[in-house]
């Protein structure tokens, strides 16, 4: 018994590189795929939050509850059912001076912030939320941002539009060389990226009384493919 699986061993030794190295000899070409898909956003996005500053951290807390409950109350009011709001950040925190006579932190104060992003599936009116929040007592803003509602969906999109592109380039390159392409053998993803621009937040003043133009959103995508070649089939065009 042992002296056949010995011998099953060997000849599986033998047998396996042969296989690899009939793969390894087949014909094949390596080609690149991208595409750029450029699309009409769905949803805007802006930032708007209140800092507030006061002796104590009960006082910076209060004073900032107060204002972002006017804020956030104004901003469901015009947006409705047509959007979402959301908290973004939070955060409360000491003021403090350096006192070089006792050399140490003195706290002078202290500091509260409250973010809330606000997403309208009306891109054309986030110029009308963004003066809605600063009028309601906002001080901070940030934005805006152009975005797809399924930028999943989007991704495959560009990611099947990429196989093409690659595809095609490697038919060109098969004829080329005489020969038709054969099946894909190996597919890698090099990236499917949404991108968008944003405003800095210094311009957040100018573009509250600004109407607001949205951007495209681009979306791409980057594949490496390998095909196999085949030998041109006698009189027929690939």
């Amino acid at each position: 018994m042992r002296r056949w699986l010995i011998f099953t061993m060997v000849l599986l030794g033998l047998w396996l590189p042969c296989v690899a190295l009939a793969q390894d000899s087949v014909p094949s070409i390596i080609v690149d795929g991208q595409a750029t898909l450029r699309l009409t956003p769905e949803e805007g996005v802006i930032t708007v939050g209140v800092i507030t500053e006061a002796l104590t951290a009960a006082q910076a807390s209060e004073a900032n509850a107060a204002t972002m409950q006017k804020v956030v109350a104004a901003l469901k009011k015009m947006l409705g059912d047509k959007g979402r709001l959301e908290t973004a950040g939070y955060w409360l925190r000491p003021l403090t001076t350096w006192d070089k006579e006792n050399k140490r932190n003195i706290t002078t104060g202290y500091k509260a912030s409250h973010d809330v992003r606000v997403t309208s599936r009306d891109p054309l009116a986030l110029a009308g939320l963004l003066d809605t929040a600063v009028a309601a007592g906002a001080n901070t803003v940030s934005g805006p941002d152009w975005q797809l509602a399924d930028s999943k969906a989007a991704g495959r999109r560009a990611l099947a539009a990429a196989f093409a592109d690659a595809k095609a380039r490697a038919q060109v390159l098969a004829r080329a060389a005489g020969m038709r392409l054969g099946p894909v053998l190996k597919i890698r993803v090099s990236g499917a990226v949404d991108s968008a621009p944003m405003l800095n937040r210094a311009m957040a003043k100018a573009m509250a009384a600004t109407p607001l133009q949205p951007n495209e959103v681009q979306v791409r995508a980057e594949v490496n493919c390998v095909f196999a070649l085949l030998p041109a089939a006698p009189g027929v065009a690939e």
